[in-house]
């Protein structure tokens, strides 16, 4: 590697046109577990720094189908749709931690919703705001020399102080979101047994009027036969 700013942009030009499948694009066929790490290892090479730096391997899968982020396969064969969920999955956890990640999946992929559209979405958003990135990186890369080790330091530097700043706002979204959803649980939990009890008074105090009203009738026949 003897100009590190020309191998940067020659990748960043690879990063520009790569993209995932659109849904109706990925393999339309069941897939078993060495198919499915085959396709996904020639979709996930770009963001490979060396030949053992495996972006997902077939445990991570099965954990993630363990952990319920992904559908379970059926009859150990994968679909287009799990393929989705997967390398949603793969971007996803690069920043947010699996639980993280799943607590988007279930929201996005949430029964009722269109999985093609809402994946699509999903890819659209990611190469829209890669290119963005990529334009901004070559704007960046104008002023710096062939082999400005500095220079090239302080762009990753700024980048990655970037990232973070936006990765703490996602978390603190997802966090205020899943207070909020534990909070209204609860909230329906109270409100539910506050109804059952107030069903049960109301029952209670019927039946204990109905025995009033038999027993004040009971006396006035009463009443009357001595009469």
């Amino acid at each position: 590697m003897d100009d590190i700013k020309k191998s940067l942009e020659n990748w960043l030009n690879d990063l520009n046109n790569f993209s995932f499948q659109n849904y109706e694009n990925l393999p339309d066929f069941e897939l078993y577990m060495d198919q499915v790490m085959k396709y996904l290892d020639r979709q996930l090479y770009i963001f490979q720094t060396t030949t053992s730096d495996k972006q997902i391997t077939s445990s991570m899968i099965n954990n993630y189908v363990k952990g319920e982020v992904i559908p379970a396969p059926v009859s150990k064969r994968y679909t287009r749709e799990h393929l989705a969920y997967i390398q949603e999955v793969c971007t996803l956890k690069q920043v947010l931690s699996i639980a993280e990640v799943k607590q988007i999946l279930d929201k996005t992929y949430a029964e009722g919703h269109d999985k093609a559209t809402a994946y699509d979405e999903f890819n659209y958003m990611n190469s829209t705001i890669t290119s963005e990135v990529v334009d901004n990186t070559f704007k960046k890369l104008n002023d710096v020399d062939a082999n400005d080790i500095d220079a090239l330091n302080k762009i990753a530097l700024d980048y990655a102080v970037t990232a973070n700043a936006y990765i703490e706002v996602a978390k603190r979204i997802l966090f205020l979101n899943r207070n909020f959803e534990y909070t209204q649980k609860i909230r329906e939990a109270q409100a539910k047994e506050d109804a059952e009890r107030a069903e049960k008074e109301r029952k209670k105090a019927e039946k204990k009027a109905a025995k009033e009203a038999d027993s004040n009738d009971n006396d006035n026949e009463n009443e009357k036969e001595s009469e």
